[in-house]
């Protein structure tokens, strides 16, 4: 198992959970498999298991190597100009560069953890661009025998240097949105695909049969330096959690991944992982 979790003692508005890594060799190879879009791989090695024979045709390594680096050739003198607008400018792009990088890899490491936490349900897999609009994932839990959807989790991914800026700025947004209806059609559109074990007419019924406020469920997830922390705890980061998503505390999953260093951590992780495409047979 890549990653174990843990729960947090300040439970009173969210169930706030931390994730560890534990077998780094597993992670980066279930992560290598993800960004080659091999999510049958990917179960297997969580498992202990072989992930068997890989077809892969044309540029899908490099595609993939191209996601977890950052291109600078374009911008490299201006990052090294004298003239300050001209050097601003191209570290903002630089910056911008990276964060989507990182965004995209802290998705797919998301993906693991849902995948061990609700090994029961349908997860849509991460995307395959960076800074791609739409859902960062949704898992599924379907009741087969009778025909219901019994959990639809929606999940916000961000990998920030200042988690709390975009929660407030970014996530409660969207979670306000989807609570008043918003979003409902992207839902259903996002939905749809994962009921996969159910025939056409199942599938119609058990979307019909949702109860939509209780089926909905909400996971957070953030990367967190350690000047996140505040008394101990990156509770603080969910402040307004309720206000914005309201339901049940156990519809509202807040979940982190501490990190020392999150730019320094995920730079070196992406390298880890490249070096793996390189040598997948």
């Amino acid at each position: 198992m890549p990653l174990a979790f843990s729960q947090a003692a300040d439970n009173a508005t969210c169930v706030l959970s931390h994730w560890k890594v534990v077998e780094q060799a597993g992670f980066v190879d279930v992560l290598a498999w993800l960004y080659l879009r091999k999510p049958t791989h990917a179960e297997r090695v969580i498992l202990g298991l072989e992930p068997g024979a890989a077809g892969l045709f044309g540029s899908v390594r490099n595609n993939a190597i191209a996601l977890l680096q950052y291109k600078l050739s374009d911008i490299a003198a201006d990052l090294g100009s004298a003239d300050d607008d001209k050097r601003a400018k191209a570290e903002k792009a630089r910056d911008a560069r990276i964060a989507h990088r990182d965004g995209l890899l802290f998705q797919h490491i998301s993906w693991i953890a849902a995948r061990l936490q609700f090994p029961s349900a349908e997860a849509s897999p991460p995307h395959v661009r960076k800074a791609d609009k739409g859902f960062d994932g949704f898992l599924v839990e379907v009741d087969t025998a009778n025909l219901d959807l019994t959990r639809v989790v929606i999940c916000e991914d961000k990998a920030s240097i200042s988690p709390r800026n975009l929660v407030t700025s970014s996530i409660w947004p969207e979670l306000k949105a989807i609570v008043a209806g918003e979003r409902d059609l992207e839902v259903l559109d996002a939905i749809t695909p994962l009921l996969k074990s159910l025939t056409e007419a199942d599938r119609e019924t058990a979307i019909g049969r949702i109860v939509w406020g209780r089926a909905r469920n909400f996971r957070v997830a953030l990367t967190a330096g350690d000047d996140q922390v505040k008394n101990g705890t990156y509770g603080h980061l969910f402040d307004g959690y309720a206000d914005q998503a309201g339901g049940d505390v156990t519809a509202r999953l807040a979940e982190v991944m501490p990190m020392q260093d999150v730019r320094q951590y995920l730079d070196h992780l992406a390298g880890q992982v490249v070096a793996k495409l390189q040598a997948v047979p």
